[in-house]
Order: C-alpha cells, then sequence, then structure tokens
C-alpha cells in the first residue's frame, strides 16, 4: 500500500472512530437532559398542587375562623341585651359571668386554636377570659400600641376581618375579629400558622420522597431501554479496516473482505438506500463513458 493510501485509511478510521464517540456521547447527553427534564416538570407540578392544596384549605380556614368570630360576637350580643333587660345596672358582669362560665366547657379547637375576649382599658388590652398556652387563668394585658395582640387590637377598634399577624404571645396566627358593640369587647378566633402548615410540611415531604424514588426508577428505566441503543452504537468500534483504494469495502472480524453496506448493516439498525450522487451523474454523461 502507498504512503498515500496509508494516510487515507487512518484519516477515514480516525473520522469514523471519532464520529462514534461524539456520536455516543450525545446520545448520553441527551439521556441526561431528558431524565434532568422529567425530573423538573415532576417537581413543578408536585410543588404546584401542594401549593393549590395549602390556599385552599388555608382560604376555607380563614372563612370558618371568620364565621366563628362573627358568630360567638352577634351571640354574646343577644346574651347581653338580655341582660341589660332583665339585670339593669348589672348586666356588664352577669353577661361576663355566663361566657366565663361557657368557656370553661370549651377546650378550644385543633391543638392550638382558641378565643379570646378582650376590653380596652388604661390604653392596654385587658383579657376577660382564661387562655390556653400562655398565663392560662391570669391573663397580663397588653399595651394597646404593642405589635402583639394584632388581631385583639383591631376588634377593639371596631374593625372586622381576618389576618395572619402576632397573637398575645407573640405568636404568628390566622385570625379573625370581630366588635362586640353592645359592651365594647372584642372577640378574636384564632389558630397557630404552624398548625395550618404541618399537614402541609408533613404531605409535601412525603410527596417529594416518593416523587424523587419515581425519577430514580424511571431514570433506571429510562437508562435501560437506551442501553442497547448505545450498545448498538458501539458495536461498530476501533479502527475500521476500510480499503484505501475504493472505500467501498471493509475487512471484518474474519479476515474477509465484505461490502461496507453489509458491514455496517449486519452491526446496526441501519438500512441502506441507493441513489447516485451528482459527480457520479456527471461522470456517467460526460463523452467515452460507459
Amino acid at each position: 500500500m502507498s504512503a498515500f493510501g496509508r494516510s487515507e485509511h487512518l484519516a477515514v478510521s480516525f473520522d469514523l472512530t471519532y464520529n462514534r464517540v461524539m456520536v455516543v456521547r450525545g446520545v448520553y447527553k441527551k439521556s441526561l437532559y431528558l431524565m434532568l427534564i422529567m425530573a423538573s416538570i415532576s417537581l413543578i407540578v408536585l410543588g404546584s398542587s401542594i401549593t393549590i392544596l395549602y390556599n385552599t384549605g388555608f382560604q376555607e380556614q380563614r372563612q370558618r375562623l371568620i364565621e366563628t368570630a362573627k358568630s360567638r360576637a352577634r351571640l354574646i350580643e343577644a346574651v347581653a341585651r338580655f341582660d341589660q333587660i332583665n339585670t339593669g345596672s348589672g348586666s356588664f358582669e352577669a353577661t361576663l359571668s355566663q361566657i366565663r362560665e361557657a368557656h370553661k366547657q370549651f377546650e378550644g379547637f385543633g391543638d392550638t386554636g382558641e378565643f379570646t375576649l378582650a376590653k380596652l382599658e388604661n390604653n392596654q388590652i385587658v383579657f376577660l377570659l382564661s387562655h390556653r398556652h400562655h398565663d392560662l387563668n391570669n391573663p397580663h394585658p397588653v399595651p394597646f400600641g404593642s405589635e402583639e395582640a394584632e388581631p385583639m387590637r383591631r376588634a377593639l377598634q371596631g374593625k372586622s376581618g381576618s389576618l395572619v399577624g402576632l397573637d398575645y404571645r407573640g405568636e404568628t396566627v390566622l385570625a379573625a375579629y370581630e366588635p362586640i358593640k353592645e359592651l365594647n369587647l372584642g372577640v378574636v378566633a384564632k389558630i397557630d400558622m404552624k398548625e395550618i402548615q404541618a399537614p402541609f410540611f408533613r404531605a409535601s415531604g412525603i410527596a417529594s420522597g416518593i416523587a424523587i424514588l419515581l425519577i430514580i426508577i424511571g431514570s433506571w428505566i429510562f437508562q435501560r431501554i437506551t442501553k442497547p441503543i448505545v450498545a448498538t452504537m458501539n458495536n461498530i468500534n476501533g479502527i475500521l479496516p476500510i480499503c484505501a483504494w475504493c472505500s467501498n469495502q471493509i475487512r471484518d472480524d474474519d479476515g474477509e473482505w465484505v461490502k461496507l453496506e453489509k458491514y455496517i448493516e449486519g452491526r446496526t439498525d441501519t438500512n441502506f438506500s441507493h441513489g447516485i450522487c451528482p459527480n457520479c451523474a456527471e461522470s456517467q454523461t460526460e463523452p467515452g463513458s460507459n
């Protein structure tokens, strides 16, 4: 073989080997990108679902607290009007005594939910019912200008509504507040935000663990599916001994020279179709060509 033939042979072999490596790398890279996309989509869908469920649950809890605070306020007002008619000057204490007696039978709702009743006295919020969590039987007053007890401060200002803010303990709560105009009092129904969020955090952790497990399993299955494809591409490996003269035949593993088409078809899923390139077409039409 001439030096030119050997150099052409080596160049063709190098090109084929390089192309094979780049194709295999491309398959691995695209497989990795696809797995990352699948994982990202799964986590985004999971996060969106948890967020939607949390917002729905939060709004339902808010509405329940608003309805409860309003019903408590209207009930207390009705009792106060009755006591004013039947008791006279001692109606306030009579009403408060009945409320306190009923409150003793009420343990609150959930782990942290409770009702509070208060009045404004000497620029302080004075609580009239025992608390469930802090200074239980002797509730300490809170300065009216303090950042704490924000829901009760609004109720004593004659406002009605709900908010997420600090209660008398300085804990962040979801609270509904309502004024009791008959007695110049305020009532608050509240529950700690931690209690509202806890089930969603647990659900999010469990769902995330399941999602990660499924992503790992899916990635493993995907690799098993794509592995034969990569293996097929690797069937043509090393230096390919192609004929440097005609470039149409290649020496197989048994040392036999076979057509390049047959060699590739036997080791890959590639099929060949035939046509004629412009150069060959032109050479066939030249004068004197056979």
